[in-house]
């Protein structure tokens, strides 16, 4: 082939070769655009991934410090009404240990005088002079009735009248003329709720709570 013949096929080889290259370049930068893109993509992913992880397990951690709130809520609930029916069991056994422990101190002698003279001095503060009649039980003697009128002698204007009662079973009963001072055993422990809230009292004094 003369040098003529020739110019025509390298023309046409350095074209192939320089359409290759760019090819080549194209190619290489298409891989690139597609290794970044995927980059990007990988890295998007995880981020918004460890968001949603991190955004869960705070979900988690609110949806658990609820429900822990919620069971101590509840075994506090249950513990109070667990020591309200404790306190009341408690409080239904004393109230006959009281009944009990106040009669046996009316049997007492000594006790008995004390009792007495509380009464009489909480009559010459309540009660307006005049015509008192005192209402006790069977084994109040008449000397322990003569006990209580001393107790009484400075109260001008006051008239005793005594009376027995075989029901009661302690303590003394005195009405003037327009009110009455109940000291007997029922009287005392007639209003139930100001007992249980002693005894409850002297309970969580006793337990140390």
């Amino acid at each position: 082939m003369s040098p003529p013949a020739l110019i025509p096929s390298l023309q046409a080889d350095a074209l192939a070769r320089e359409i290759e290259q760019q090819l080549k370049e194209e190619i290489g930068a298409a891989r690139e655009a597609a290794e970044r893109q995927a980059r990007a993509t990988v890295a998007h992913a995880r981020k918004t991934a460890r968001t949603r992880l991190h955004e869960a397990i705070r979900q988690m951690r609110r949806e658990g410090d609820r429900r822990l709130m919620q069971a101590s809520a509840q075994l506090e609930t249950q513990t109070r009404a667990a020591q309200q029916r404790e306190a009341a069991r408690a409080v239904a056994e004393a109230m006959p240990l009281l009944h009990k422990a106040m009669a046996a101190r009316w049997k007492d002698t000594e006790a008995r005088r004390r009792w007495a003279e509380s009464v009489a001095k909480l009559c010459a503060i309540r009660l307006r002079p005049g015509q008192w009649t005192v209402t006790h039980p069977a084994d109040w003697s008449a000397s322990d009735q003569k006990a209580f009128a001393k107790l009484l002698g400075g109260n001008t204007g006051v008239e005793l009248t005594f009376t027995t009662d075989k029901k009661l079973i302690a303590g003394l009963k005195v009405a003037g003329d327009q009110a009455v001072l109940d000291a007997t055993l029922e009287g005392l422990l007639a209003d139930e709720r100001t007992i249980e809230g002693v005894l409850l009292q002297a309970l969580d004094e006793g337990s140390g709570t």
